[in-house]
């Protein structure tokens, strides 16, 4: 059934693609809701999915089920989404969000620790760095960051742990000074 579907998108067939659509549209929209906690972000992914489908429908595989070929241009599209939305937010330009990390009592400090964590993570590799971002500011698990990456979860965890490690090594010299820092407000 899905090849005769397929073979009619490749061919231009625009009611077998409306049928694709209705068929997959709110499964699609549904997962990137639950991805992007945002149903307004969803909908427009959602619906470059389907432009995607329909512009590249000639790429289409018979062999391959259509709810996997569709779902492969799903992640992508959401992969490249994240990928905007860490460029627009610069890594971190509004401190606002982030949670106060510093020692309590000290704004220059917090925002002294926030712009040393910013700079730590510039310096991670490009891969890892989105490996890092997708787990832990993101939230997703190793599993989910696999199957988004195209990796092993043992890569995702190696990854994570040099991160962890370079990231240690960075910011170990700020943490100290913000503690000592601390300590000097509080005798005064």
């Amino acid at each position: 059934m899905d090849a005769h579907r397929v073979v009619a998108l490749q061919s231009g067939d625009y009611s077998a693609f409306t049928d694709v659509f209705g068929m997959f549209w709110e499964k699609v929209y549904d997962y990137l809701v639950r991805k992007t906690h945002s149903p307004e972000a969803a909908k427009d992914l959602t619906q470059l999915v389907f432009i995607k489908v329909w512009k590249y429908r000639a790429t289409l595989a018979t062999d391959v089920p259509l709810n996997e070929q569709i779902f492969r241009k799903t992640k992508q599209v959401f992969i490249d989404w994240l990928r905007q939305e860490a460029r627009k937010r610069q890594h971190f330009p509004d401190f606002a969000e982030l949670p106060d990390i510093a020692m309590p009592g000290s704004a220059d400090t917090a925002f002294e620790m926030r712009t040393d964590v910013q700079s730590a993570l510039k310096t991670l590799p490009p891969k890892r760095k989105e490996i890092f971002e997708l787990r832990h500011i993101y939230g997703y698990s190793y599993k989910e960051i696999s199957e988004l990456l195209g990796i092993s979860t043992k890569t995702v965890d190696s990854q994570l742990v040099k991160a962890n490690i370079q990231l240690r090594k960075i910011l170990q010299t700020s943490i100290y000074l913000a503690v000592i820092s601390h300590i000097v407000q509080e005798m005064n």
